[in-house]
């Protein structure tokens, strides 16, 4: 009797080398997926979330076009730079990670990791995207204001907007044209989260994740540089036990972000990298049990 359900990867048309590059965006789970990564490839060849966490479809596509844009975009961020109830100044289109007391230093840290980020994208071959809900939020007094993190400043200065799926695919058509045309030969990889929302309750979070699939489904049989892969698969049903699930029992626990990125290597591995991150992985293993030398 087989009590193992395996997902089959579908046909890549990327893969990645020792000199590949790569950019992780999206949700806490790309940020897991890509730390992962980043002991496995070269330090400089992989980038993980240049604007923090982002959950949405509209926040990343949002984050996307500041990549793409002219320089003198970066004028646009101290507009976006606010002082919140924290006493904390912080970004409407990042996270708080580069949230600071002083102004400019918040500004300061957030045109750096731009500009590195946009350097990135000009060379990467490989953008990974994971998107993990629909839901995204606009500030009441500027409703074109699409605001990545709330910081937790109060609900009611904001609204909460769920797109629809033609709107979604329109939004994300006009995304890749724009960096097919600053990176010709980049590729996507686009994955749907297995973190379910329990906040919007169990049902309404499988009506978003449906929505997500529909959309990455769309876009992958529309660009012939586009990839799917089934993270949200492998996590539902190869891994549907609760021992691969965090305390919350809702985000995937360390090891089943192992497997998933296993499956990931596996899938975009060319037989020189399975090599070169093998002996990276161990070196880095190395250096977390190397004792401290006091002297």
């Amino acid at each position: 009797m087989n009590l193992f359900t395996h997902v089959t990867l579908p046909p890549a048309n990327l893969t990645l080398k020792p000199d590949s590059r790569i950019i992780f965006i999206g949700s806490c789970f790309a940020e897991h997926v890509g730390a992962q990564m980043q002991k496995r490839m070269p330090e400089t060849n992989c980038l993980v979330n240049p604007f923090g966490v982002l959950y949405n479809p509209v926040s990343i596509a949002q984050a996307a076009d500041l990549l793409v844009s002219n320089p003198d975009s970066c004028n646009s961020i101290p507009s976006n730079i606010f002082l919140g109830q924290d006493g904390i100044y912080h970004s409407w289109l990042h996270t708080s990670h580069f949230s600071s007391t002083d102004r400019n230093e918040c500004i300061d840290q957030i045109t750096r990791q731009l500009e590195k980020a946009r350097s990135f994208i000009l060379s990467a071959d490989i953008l990974c995207i994971t998107f993990g809900t629909t839901r995204y939020y606009q500030l009441n007094e500027h409703p074109h204001t699409i605001v990545a993190n709330c910081h937790k400043e109060p609900q009611s200065i904001f609204t909460e907007v769920e797109p629809t799926l033609d709107e979604l695919q329109s939004l994300w058509s006009e995304t890749l044209d724009k960096l097919l045309l600053i990176n010709p030969r980049i590729k996507f990889c686009f994955t749907v989260s297995p973190y379910r929302y329990r906040k919007y309750g169990f049902h309404e979070s499988q009506i978003q994740k449906a929505k997500l699939l529909l959309l990455t489904d769309t876009l992958c049989k529309t660009y012939p540089q586009a990839s799917y892969f089934p993270a949200y698969e492998i996590m539902m049903d190869e891994l549907r036990d609760y021992r691969f699930y965090a305390a919350d029992m809702l985000h995937p626990s360390e090891q089943a972000i192992e497997i998933i990125t296993e499956r990931f290597t596996e899938w975009t591995f060319t037989k020189e990298m399975s090599a070169f991150a093998e002996n990276n992985l161990k070196e880095w293993k190395r250096n977390q049990h190397r004792p401290i030398t006091i002297r």
